[in-house]
């Protein structure tokens, strides 16, 4: 891992840097990038925050959101930034839907981030895997490089450790994360808005997929599983909001039914095109289950995207999951 002295020297050397979404961005992915985008901003950089999927509506209300770019970086030409900065991204091909892109030879990479199956990637790498969100990762670093945390950016920060803990509900959660968030509303971040927003907002499509979930869901031996087909995600055209109310409806509904230790849903996003969102109370490591069909994450919280029908997809996860 390399020094944050060195990794905001090498900030400060670079004029125009790009920083890149990952796919299907989170609260921690738009909360990151976008604190990055102010600090960058308050160094006098000209700094260009671009996603390959469109922003949730939901994240909309933090300051910098709207400037975001709908743009996949393989489009861009990428020689035009002496720095890429990810944040949030646990591989090199999960920013682009081009996949890993070649990076021109003089374009540095930074890669900060917090998840398990993050190997390193970047020409300068800062990887905390025992951070709850990579928002607690950039806390540590602005206060080593003696940043001053703004109300934008400490609503930038507070949002991303707050989406990726599930309001402090999930297993990562550590006293470090509710410490964090803590000294962030006092330096200006407005909880009572991140929690309306990202908590409290969900659009009528939610509830027909939530119902949809729920009405397919089974149980057994302690995991629960369930599924999207692609006939019912066309219907409501919901692409925009779908990565959060599958992850909502795993952590929050699945996960919450008594005596389950692990839960599985897979959707269809695109006829034989499955994505599988993974939870665990921590007695199985779904990380390893989703690195072994070329996905990754946490131990608590991983995906993958699985090239067949959602049937096979199930077959196939549920013969790997074994509880505890």
């Amino acid at each position: 891992m390399d020094s944050p002295r060195n990794i905001l020297r090498t900030i400060k050397a670079s004029k125009r840097i790009l920083i890149p979404l990952h796919l299907r961005p989170d609260g921690d992915s738009v909360g990151s990038a976008l604190a990055c985008y102010h600090l960058l901003k308050g160094l006098g950089k000209r700094a260009t925050v671009v996603s390959a999927d469109p922003v949730p509506d939901i994240f909309l209300f933090l300051a910098g959101a709207k400037r975001i770019k709908v743009a996949d970086p393989a489009g861009l030409e990428l020689s035009r930034f002496d720095l890429i900065f990810l944040t949030d991204n646990a591989s090199p091909a999960r920013f682009s839907r081009k996949g890993e892109i070649k990076l021109p030879p003089k374009t540095i990479l930074v890669n900060i981030d917090h998840h398990e199956s993050n190997r390193g990637f970047g020409n300068l790498n800062y990887v905390i895997s025992s951070a709850a969100a990579t928002a607690e990762v950039l806390y540590d670093l602005f206060k080593i490089w003696k940043i001053n945390l703004t109300p934008d950016i400490a609503n930038c920060l507070l949002t991303g450790i707050y989406t990726d803990t599930g309001g402090f509900l999930y297993p990562p959660t550590t006293p470090d994360s509710l410490i964090k968030s803590a000294d962030l509303m006092r330096r200006g971040a407005d909880r009572a808005k991140i929690t309306e927003q990202t908590f409290r907002s969900w659009s009528p499509k939610a509830v027909t997929l939530w119902s949809e979930i729920l009405s397919h869901a089974q149980i057994r031996k302690g995991v629960a599983y369930s599924f999207l087909p692609f006939s019912v995600v066309r219907k409501v055209h919901s692409q925009a909001e779908l990565s959060g109310i599958r992850g909502f409806a795993t952590s929050n509904l699945l996960l919450s039914i008594r005596g389950v230790r692990a839960a599985l849903l897979f959707t269809e996003e695109k006829p034989r095109q499955v994505r599988a969102t993974l939870r665990s109370l921590g007695n199985v490591n779904v990380s390893k289950i989703a690195e072994r069909f070329g996905g990754g994450g946490h131990a608590t919280s991983a995906a993958f995207d699985f090239r067949g029908t959602i049937k096979q997809a199930m077959a196939q996860t549920l013969k790997l999951v074994k509880v505890f």
